[in-house]
This record gives C-alpha cells, sequence and structure tokens, in this order.
C-alpha cells in the first residue's frame, strides 16, 4: 500500500500554529489506529509506581538497614552513603541493581515489589491509563510500546472491554498475530512484572536481540508515534532503534511534562518532533481523549435518546468522562432550546384557545425535550456522589433562559426538567441535590420584576394555568379548590415513563417519589413565598394514615435535624427552625385541601 492509498495520510500532518494538543487530537481522530504509543515510566508514576530514582533511594536505604551502617545518610543523602560503602562507581539505577543482584532473576526479586498492586489504591490504573485505554476502545489506538514492567496499561485495557496480545520477549513474537490485523497490542520492551529475563541495567538496556529491534523498527516505520513518560537516557537499544529511522512517514509527537533534555533532546531535532509541553501523564491522556471524542461528535448526527442514556451510564462512573458526561448533557440542552426558539415551530402569540391545538402544544413541548428529561433522571439518579450537580442544574437554567414574549407557558419545559430531575432525586433520597436544583436556577430579565429561583419561577398554576385554560388542557371541568391536584396529575402523567427507569418501573416508586418531591417544594415554597402554591396528588385520601396523618410528611419530617442535607443546598437559609415552621404551614394546608375534597367523594 502507498501513502496515496492510505486515506489518512494527507490528514496526518501536524498543523502549524496550533496548540500541539488540539493538532495531535485532529492526527489521531483522522487516522483511526495510525499513532501507536510509546510509554515510560513518568506513564505509572501517578498511580504510585516509584520511577527508577525513587527506587534507587530505597534500595540504597535497605542496603544501609541490612549494613547497618549510616542509615540516617542514606535517606538524607543516598549519593553520600553509595560513596562511602558502594562499588566505588557513581550511584545509579543499572550499576546499583548490577552490584545488588547479578542475574536477571535475582534482580527480578529485588524490584517485584515495587510494582505490585499495593494497599489503599497505589500501584492501580490511574486517569492517564484509563484513558489510554479507552482510546484503544475506541480504534483511535491499536499499537502501545512501553518500557514499564507493570501490568497496570492491561488491566485498564481489560476494564475498557479490551483484551489485548501482550508481546514481553523474544519469544513471545512465535505466533503473534500482525500488528495490522490485532484489535490491540502492547509490547513490554523491556519486559513483564513476572519474566525473570526482564531488561534492567544499562548493559541489558544497550542491545537488543535482532527480531526485537525489528518490530520496534517496524512500528517506528509505519505508525506515527505519541511519547509520553520516557527519557530515553539509559534505553540505548531502543534510541538506537530511533536513530536507524532516517524518515517517518507519519507526525511524531512527544509529551514533556519537564522540558526534554540529553539524548530525548536529540531524538527530537533528529525527527522533527512536536512537543507538547506542561503535562504530565495524568493530564495529557485524558486531555487528549477528550478532544478527540468531542472531534468525533462533530461527524455524528444527533444521538437517539436510547443512545444518549446508554453513554451517559457509561460516562457516570468515570473520572476520566467527567468532561463528555457534561458535553452530553449540555448539547442536549443546546438542542432542546434551539428547537424551542425556532420562531416556526413555536409561533409567538397568546396561548391557543382551541382545546386540541393547546394539547398539541404542550405535546410538541414534550416531545422535543425528552431525551434531555430521560438524561436528567438517570443522570441525577445515578450520580451517587453528586459529582455531576452542577451539570443537572445548568440543564434547568438553560431551560429557563429560552426567549419568550412574557407567556409563561414557554416555561413549560423547564417545568418538566425541573420534576424529573427532582423526582429523581427524591427517588435516590438526594435532598442536597435536590434542594438546589429548586434555588440555583433563577429566572431573571423582562418576564420576572426580580430574579426568581425555579422553586417559585415555575409554579404550575403560572405555567400551565388555571379556569377554562386548565380545563381544556384536561378536557373537563375540575374543581377551582383542587387546582393543584389537577396539575399534579396533569404533570405525572407526562413523567411515569421518564421515570421508569430509574425506578425499576414500579409505579408505586414513582407516585411515592414525586408525593416526596411536591411536599418538598411545597415547604420550600411556603418559606419563600407569601402565597404557598397549591398542592398535589401527594394529598389525595388514599396518602393518609389511621391517625389522620399525612405519610409523606411524617416520612419527610423525619429527616429534620440539623445535618439534613436539604439545609446545606441553602433552602430555609439553613435554619432548621424555618423548616418546621414551614411544614406546621403546609400540614394545615394539606388538612384544608382534604377537606375541600371531602364533600366531592
Amino acid at each position: 500500500m502507498t501513502d496515496l492509498d492510505r486515506p489518512t495520510a494527507a490528514a496526518a500532518a501536524a498543523v502549524r500554529g496550533l496548540d500541539p494538543l488540539v493538532s495531535l487530537a485532529m492526527c489521531v481522530h483522522a487516522g483511526p489506529g495510525v499513532y501507536a504509543l510509546l510509554l515510560g515510566a513518568g506513564m505509572s508514576r501517578d498511580a504510585g509506581v516509584p520511577t527508577g530514582w525513587e527506587i534507587v533511594s530505597d534500595l540504597v536505604r535497605r542496603a544501609a538497614v541490612a549494613q547497618g551502617a549510616d542509615e540516617e545518610l542514606a535517606v538524607a543523602d543516598p549519593e553520600g552513603w553509595w560513596a562511602r560503602h558502594g562499588d566505588g562507581g557513581a550511584l545509579g539505577y543499572s550499576g546499583l541493581l548490577e552490584a545488588l543482584g547479578d542475574t536477571p532473576a535475582a534482580r527480578h526479586k529485588l524490584l517485584r515489589g515495587y510494582f505490585e498492586p499495593g494497599e489503599e489504591g497505589l500501584r492501580r490504573p490511574g486517569a492517564a491509563h484509563h484513558a489510554v485505554a479507552r482510546l484503544v476502545a475506541r480504534g483511535w489506538v491499536r499499537v502501545v510500546l512501553t518500557t514499564n514492567f507493570d501490568r497496570l496499561t492491561e488491566q485498564a485495557l481489560a476494564g475498557a472491554g479490551v483484551q489485548p496480545q501482550v508481546v514481553h520477549s523474544p519469544d513471545s513474537l512465535r505466533g503473534m498475530t500482525p500488528l495490522a490485523h490485532a484489535r490491540a497490542t502492547v509490547v513490554k520492551l523491556h519486559g513483564d512484572l513476572a519474566d525473570l529475563e526482564a531488561r534492567n541495567t544499562e548493559h541489558e538496556l544497550s542491545e537488543y536481540p535482532a527480531a526485537w529491534a525489528g518490530l520496534v523498527d517496524q512500528v517506528l516505520d509505519e505508525y506515527g508515534l505519541i511519547v509520553c513518560g520516557w527519557s530515553a537516557q539509559w534505553d540505548h537499544a531502543l534510541s538506537a532503534c530511533f536513530e536507524r529511522r532516517a524518515t517517518r512517514r507519519y507526525p511524531f509527537f512527544w509529551a514533556a511534562s519537564h522540558g526534554v533534555h540529553g539524548r530525548a533532546a536529540e531524538l527530537l531535532a533528529r525527527h522533527g518532533a512536536v512537543v507538547v509541553r506542561g503535562l504530565t501523564a495524568k493530564e495529557f491522556f485524558p486531555g487528549l481523549l477528550d478532544r478527540v471524542e468531542a472531534l468525533d461528535h462533530l461527524t455524528e448526527p444527533a444521538p437517539t435518546r436510547e443512545l444518549s442514556v446508554a453513554r451517559l451510564k457509561r460516562a457516570l462512573p468515570d473520572p476520566v468522562r467527567r468532561i463528555a458526561l457534561h458535553e452530553l448533557v449540555d448539547a442536549e440542552a443546546a438542542r432542546v432550546v434551539e428547537r424551542l426558539s425556532d420562531g416556526d415551530r413555536y409561533p409567538p402569540g397568546a396561548r391557543p384557545a382551541e382545546p386540541d391545538a393547546h394539547r398539541d402544544l404542550l405535546a410538541r413541548y414534550r416531545s422535543d425535550c425528552d431525551t434531555l428529561l430521560h438524561l436528567l433522571a438517570v443522570g441525577v439518579f445515578h450520580d451517587e456522589a453528586e459529582a455531576h450537580t452542577a451539570v443537572w442544574v445548568r440543564a434547568v437554567q438553560r431551560l429557563l433562559n429560552v426567549p419568550g414574549d412574557g407567556d409563561a407557558l414557554r416555561l413549560y419545559p423547564a417545568l418538566l426538567a425541573l420534576s424529573a430531575a427532582g423526582g429523581a432525586a427524591a427517588l435516590a433520597g438526594r435532598d442536597e441535590l435536590f434542594g438546589r436544583l429548586l434555588l440555583e436556577p433563577v429566572l431573571t430579565g423582562t418576564a420576572a420584576a426580580e430574579p426568581r429561583p425555579a422553586v417559585l419561577a415555575l409554579r404550575t398554576e403560572d405555567v400551565l394555568g388555571e379556569g377554562e385554560s386548565l380545563n381544556a388542557l384536561l378536557d373537563r371541568p375540575y374543581p377551582p379548590g383542587l387546582v393543584g391536584t389537577a396539575h399534579s396529575t396533569w404533570l405525572r402523567g407526562r413523567l411515569r415513563d421518564v421515570l421508569a427507569e430509574p425506578a425499576a418501573d414500579s409505579d408505586r416508586a414513582v407516585s411515592d417519589a414525586l408525593d416526596c418531591a411536591e411536599y418538598l417544594m411545597a415547604l420550600v415554597r411556603a418559606d419563600r413565598s407569601e402565597s404557598p402554591a397549591p398542592l398535589g396528588e401527594f394529598t389525595l385520601g388514599d396518602r393518609w394514615d389511621g391517625s389522620g396523618r399525612l405519610r409523606v410528611a411524617a416520612r419527610v419530617q423525619a429527616r429534620f435535624s440539623e445535618g439534613w442535607p436539604m439545609l446545606r443546598s441553602g433552602a430555609f437559609d439553613g435554619d432548621l427552625q424555618r423548616a418546621h415552621t414551614a411544614a406546621a404551614v403546609v400540614d394545615v394546608l394539606c388538612a384544608e385541601e382534604a377537606a375541600r375534597r371531602e364533600p366531592l367523594r
């Protein structure tokens, strides 16, 4: 195959003048599988694996303890201790290992503990490993060269659902699937954690067997290269492979957190590499992943609801994909706002007078924000650490910002979003998140005399209307004193399918969650407003116990304490006594509503 036959060859050149990381992301996205990685010790440093010098310092300390000589000097000045007690040579990784272990097997025993999984999450895949695994799982990278003995890359790949072929010695080349035919290949240039013949000393790293060097030459010839965490200082055989390559088919990128020096600088100059400066591995690879995925989203059509929810679920537990999750929800919220701002789809003017036209308009609003409602419900429910509260709040705020001509009906999508997210928060018992959803999104501008939090700006009687407007919506007259129940019934009918998945398709769980959400909203409105909003279905006759107590009121008030998470959200200005006062007001209103309903039974 010639370069002209390769669809990515022309797109692989670095774009001059851009941030190198942006240039690299564009190259990787344009050529899936074209770039290979070369990972050095810096890749695993953030995951708890010590550097070569840290290993040297610790081995000197252990030698001092074993010898019983100048232990304090060994800790404070390893080089000074070695000059006094060593073999007369300069202290270095290679020389120290040769002095302490005269065979590869002996050196393997000395080093193994530095690379095996440790306590408290140390020596486990870090953010950089997980980002690399994601790049491989999506097909953007297929070949990984590493000088590391640890298995962190393999573990991260397995966690991403990728089982790579692992090549760790010249003997393992026999029967190897060709690089171009394997989904993923990890080449452990210096051996594996369990390999007694692992290469450690300067002598062992001075020359590769011919077949091993041939594999490296193939990668350097056929692939673009992304280097991270490798200094080139001691790896003479690997450096020699670079020096043999006079030209390269594809660009060469080198991530350097503290600059490039010595042998590495020579290799950079020889190959005209593009340097990505100032980023550690845990910053570099997640940043690259985010940019490549952002480019990928540009080429995709608007995702279906099912696909969007599936992406959200994959991203929620993965800290590496935090930005991707936020972009997913923000993008869907932006799509909804764009539809709502379409003057042809939603012509300015009063609410339709005809009942059918009114219902059709509300159905169109509900359809246009369907995917966003499901993302909010699933996201809020599964956001166990409440790590993404800002994105749920921001989605409600965006819908509050939709421009309009003063008709409160334009806020119907925001009301649906608040109710979906609030219902999911109540379902999961996330009171602090619920409070923030009520209070942090704020309606400003001409539609409000003064800024009003969502809990007051999205009163159902204002958005859906009362009197004839409500009767037309329900297609039947409704007693004026029970307007809150009518609004509640309408909204619940629009939200039941949204909350079905978080509630495991339990109608009772959905009903109880919405009862809780409506009661909490009533408490905050009673505390914030002189005219509390009408109530809802949570006051129906079957919601009272045998002693005449409203069940949801008993459940919620049992949570009242100085440590109640709702107070941390800013509700009741953090004052527990105000919560008790609001509860007393709402309990009276509930009893009055029940009394109004009684003659109608």
